[in-house]
């Protein structure tokens, strides 16, 4: 996993740095739009991947943490960004950020790597002698956890030790479908709120402030709903979120005139809209396992890619 995190990172510093030498409209397609892409892919394929490896607890919560880093980021590279453009031109700035995104992220993976399989085996081991020397646990409960031991991460579908088995199942498409309608809806709704807000006589100043404040409510959206998550179920979670996600639109955003009632729509919005995407690895834990998420992550990926990117242009 570090040597993925590392190539994503080379690819997606690439794609900026490049970006800052494009004089042609195909030229960014091809690196701002291309290589970054595809660096921001491999690397949300690995961080949805490693909590659920090394932790079996609180996966929720821990996925939650992981995937605020990317409203962090937001609030910090916006205000950076606007201050190298300023500085350096949107040329220079590119350049810049192509640097800093790649020896950023390519130090960081240094230090990444996936729980090694024996401790895996190590810790099932350690479950199964503590639960049997325990005088409250009958034989029956030991029974379980050590069929659990011998598939410890196989449940859900009929075969999900290979790609076949997961795309042959209905679950996998009911999963697939549904990602694939709320990523195209939170990124219409994240890259357009700004114009929204000028539509409506809001200033520029106003809409930035706005799409500001949903993308820093992720952070505590994510991480909540994570929690939650681990307590109610994921796929609980999934549709409770979409469902206050679409009331959200229909009741706060549509008659929005005001910028207190965009303010608070943001916060709404944000809150729930950006626990979606770290809810696809949880959900796929849920219904797969834990072997072959990193495939199965890369599968629902590729659905993902599709709506976020016809999507906004749809709009």
């Amino acid at each position: 996993m570090g040597l993925t995190t590392f190539i994503g990172g080379v690819l997606l510093g690439m794609g900026h740095f490049g970006a800052g030498f494009c004089t042609e409209v195909w030229q960014l397609a091809l690196t701002q739009g291309f290589l970054a892409g595809a660096g921001v892919g491999t690397i949300f394929i690995v961080v949805s991947t490693i909590p659920t490896s090394w932790f079996s607890k609180n996966q929720g919560f821990l996925i939650g943490v992981v995937h605020s880093g990317s409203g962090v980021g937001g609030l910090v590279l916006a205000p950076l960004t606007r201050f190298l453009i300023n500085k350096y031109t949107l040329t220079g700035a590119l350049k810049i950020l192509g640097v800093i995104l790649a020896v950023g992220i390519t130090v960081v993976s240094l230090g990444m790597a996936t729980k090694p399989d024996e401790l895996v085996d190590q810790e099932e081991e350690e479950n199964i002698d503590r639960i049997s020397t325990a005088d409250s646990v009958s034989e029956h409960k030991v029974s379980v956890l050590a069929k659990k031991r011998m598939s410890v991460r196989s449940f859900g579908v009929r075969d999900v030790h290979s790609t076949g088995g997961v795309l042959r199942s209905q679950e996998f498409w009911y999963l697939n479908v549904a990602v694939m309608l709320a990523e195209a809806a939170f990124y219409v709704v994240l890259f357009f709120l700004p114009v929204y807000a000028i539509g409506i006589g809001l200033t520029s100043e106003q809409g930035a402030l706005i799409a500001g404040v949903a993308n820093g409510a992720t952070i505590v959206g994510r991480i909540t709903i994570g929690y939650i998550a681990d307590l109610s179920g994921n796929i609980n979670m999934f549709f409770i979120t979409h469902l206050l996600v679409t009331l959200s639109c229909f009741f706060l955003w549509f008659p929005a005139k005001s910028l207190m009632v965009m303010m608070v729509f943001a916060c709404t919005f944000g809150l729930f809209a950006g626990s979606l995407t770290p809810m696809v690895p949880l959900c796929s834990v849920t219904l797969f396992g834990q072997n072959g998420l990193a495939n199965n992550v890369g599968l629902l990926g590729i659905g993902m890619v599709l709506t976020t990117s016809a999507a906004p242009v749809i709009a």
